[in-house]
């Protein structure tokens, strides 16, 4: 399967101190003939600092990225390669490009991703939490709707969550992870790779209860698991019971069952078991 002239190359770009940029990214943005940006002042900038002689910016935000995407692929049926940066970090991840990508992919047209900057590595690495298995789910909705099945999501996934935030949403977002998924352990990162970064690390209880974080800048939420095996419904539990006390050898046997196999305390699970014999005298 032949692929058309030119490649689409993702850069990731400095998202703090610029010497975060890797030589590969500079080479290739040294060599590419268009480059697809945010905000052509700020990729101006950046290729000024590093004296590349700027080639021709083409602007992709996420006003204009479905109209525009299909146009800029467009220029590569000459043969010239196209290089993609965000205004900070790597294009695509909570930044537009994604709608060029699909249409770069559905046109058979090669695609070259580079490693580099982001933030939520580094805020993963750094946060103290469980590194192993984790999701990473960007922004918040805004929409009610939207926001509650996140949320619910989050609640029920057992190992770290990611999520970026802006300064002025954050504290509604703090609120709103304690509401809908219990107090857990939490690091706010501010402003990877900058000046000012910092690292909070304690429980959203105390985060909020204790509030005094400087609502500037770029934000990573880290939210851990749940510290305790969260209880199964009662009614998956009851059903369970029902279906075993005719048969079991004793109440406190049966109890140990369900306390082992849903996760519930014995006294709980006794309770239950105890219960269940009552309805049915």
């Amino acid at each position: 399967m032949s692929l058309p002239a030119g490649c689409v190359y993702l850069v990731p770009v400095p998202i703090g101190n610029l010497g975060d940029i890797t030589l590969r990214a500079l080479e290739t943005l040294k060599a590419a003939r268009f480059i697809a940006c945010e905000d052509t002042r700020k990729t101006r900038f950046l290729l000024n600092h590093y004296q590349i002689k700027a080639p021709r910016l083409l602007s992709l935000h996420k006003y204009n990225e479905k109209r525009r995407s299909g146009e800029i692929l467009d220029l590569l049926s000459a043969g010239d390669d196209l290089a993609v940066v965000a205004d900070a970090g790597s294009p695509g991840i909570s930044d537009p490009a994604q709608i060029l990508i699909r249409e770069a992919v559905c046109r058979n047209i090669k695609i070259v991703p580079l490693p580099g900057a982001t933030a939520l590595i580094p805020a993963l690495t750094a946060s103290g939490l469980a590194g192993q298995a984790w999701q990473f789910l960007g922004f918040l909705p805004l929409k009610l709707k939207d926001r509650r099945s996140l949320l619910e999501r989050i609640r029920a996934y057992p190992d770290t969550t990611v999520l970026y935030e802006a300064p002025h949403r954050l504290k509604r977002t703090l609120e709103d992870l304690l509401e809908h998924c219990g107090n857990r352990p939490v690091c706010l990162a501010r402003e990877i790779s900058k000046l000012y970064e910092e690292f909070i690390r304690c429980d959203l209880a105390e985060l909020l209860a204790n509030y005094d974080v400087t609502e500037k800048g770029e934000f990573v939420i880290l939210v851990g698991g749940p510290t305790e095996v969260p209880e199964r419904a009662d009614a998956d539990v009851s059903a369970y019971i029902a279906a075993r006390i005719q048969t079991a050898t004793s109440l406190r046997s049966l109890a140990q069952d369900v306390a082992d196999r849903f996760a519930l305390s014995r006294n709980r699970a006794y309770q239950m078991v105890l219960a269940q014999r009552s309805d049915r005298k």
